[in-house]
């Protein structure tokens, strides 16, 4: 018997395409079900095409009330409502305005008395909240190994005979602590034009960043070129000409890997097993061997020595190591200067 499920997620780029890997994997294996995807606008806009799901996006909590309104008045109760990222008083106002015979959250705190809550390992990928949520009332949905949007990679699988010899690096991320420096680009730069000698290399930014203007008033090598993207659509119509992704850890590189671009992804105090599915194909993980399996709690860091000293490794130059410019109780003023010549290099195809 087909049952009416509606899922939200409410978060960043990254958390969104790792949470709809959820959904995907719910829609595959219950595909006799009516599933509805409630999310942001501009990544909505990245899934209004995937079989099997109605997707809903939304601008602002107005917007976002305003269509569960209706929602609520024109269509039967759902039988779920699971939510699988995404917290506060937006997240309540979700669980008091939809009519549903359950009701399931990652995280019940923005409103206990609403929700049920989906069981968390103590240390999970970032998949596995919205895994808690689909295993509450459906146990047998598979894990799943990766991300994809199945519209998007087909589009991408189908222009590889007439692909441009493209690259794309993706240098800034939403936080300091994992953004690269000029000097730390242009390393990469240089071992992105050894490995791919005739290349447009195109670097990648948000022209609406403070970080990326900064950064963009800086000359790039020849044949290398800025990007301002002015919407993810429009990244993704750039996506589909490259046949390589280089950057950091960052929700750009989950949209690469959603489409299928093959990508080299680099970690400063992030965990690459949280945030890379274990199955992803095409991708390869670099990490100051270091760090290890550990996560840098140092939020303060502006000047991330794991992060630039792990890129310089890779391309196997000398790195600054500046570990005079990081926070006080940064893990790596711990280890002799020598220990961070060495990265983790994990390779997934």
């Amino acid at each position: 018997m087909s049952r009416r499920i509606l899922f939200v997620i409410r978060s960043k780029l990254g958390d969104t395409l790792i949470s709809y890997a959820a959904v995907r994997a719910y829609v595959d294996a219950q595909p006799q079900d009516e599933v509805t995807l409630l999310t942001r606008k501009n990544y909505a806009e990245l899934l209004q095409s995937e079989p099997g799901v109605r997707v809903i996006g939304f601008d602002n909590r107005v917007v976002m009330l305003a269509k569960l309104c209706w929602l609520r008045l024109s269509e039967p109760a759902f039988d779920v409502l699971g939510i699988l990222f995404g917290s506060g008083k937006p997240v309540a106002a979700i669980g008091r305005w939809v009519r549903a015979r359950r009701k399931i959250a990652w995280n019940k705190k923005s409103a206990p008395g609403i929700f049920e809550q989906g069981q968390l390992v103590r240390d999970h990928n970032y998949i596995e909240p919205a895994m808690s949520v689909v295993h509450a009332f459906e146990p047998g949905v598979p894990f799943p190994g990766h991300i994809t949007i199945p519209s998007l990679a087909g589009r991408y699988a189908a222009a590889a005979a007439t692909r441009p010899d493209v690259v794309g690096i993706v240098p800034l991320a939403d936080e300091l602590r994992r953004n690269f420096d000029m000097p730390t680009l242009l390393i990469l730069l240089a071992e992105a034009r050894r490995r791919h000698p005739r290349a447009i290399l195109r670097v990648y930014v948000n022209p609406d960043s403070s970080d990326s203007r900064n950064l963009m008033r800086h000359a790039l090598p020849a044949n290398c070129a800025w990007y301002g993207f002015r919407d993810l659509l429009d990244l993704v119509n750039q996506y589909m000409e490259l046949r390589a992704w280089y950057g950091t850890d960052t929700g750009l590189f989950h949209m690469a890997a959603a489409v299928g671009v093959p990508a080299t992804l680099f970690f400063g105090p992030t965990q690459p097993y949280k945030v890379v599915l274990p199955a992803q194909p095409a991708v390869t993980t670099v990490r100051l061997a270091e760090l290890g399996e550990t996560h840098c709690e140092q939020k303060d860091c502006v000047r991330p020595c794991c992060l630039h000293q792990a890129v310089a490794d890779f391309c196997g130059v000398p790195g600054p190591t500046p570990l005079a410019e990081t926070p006080a109780a940064c893990p790596l003023r711990a280890h002799d200067a020598a220990a961070l010549k060495v990265v983790t290099i994990q390779a997934r195809t």
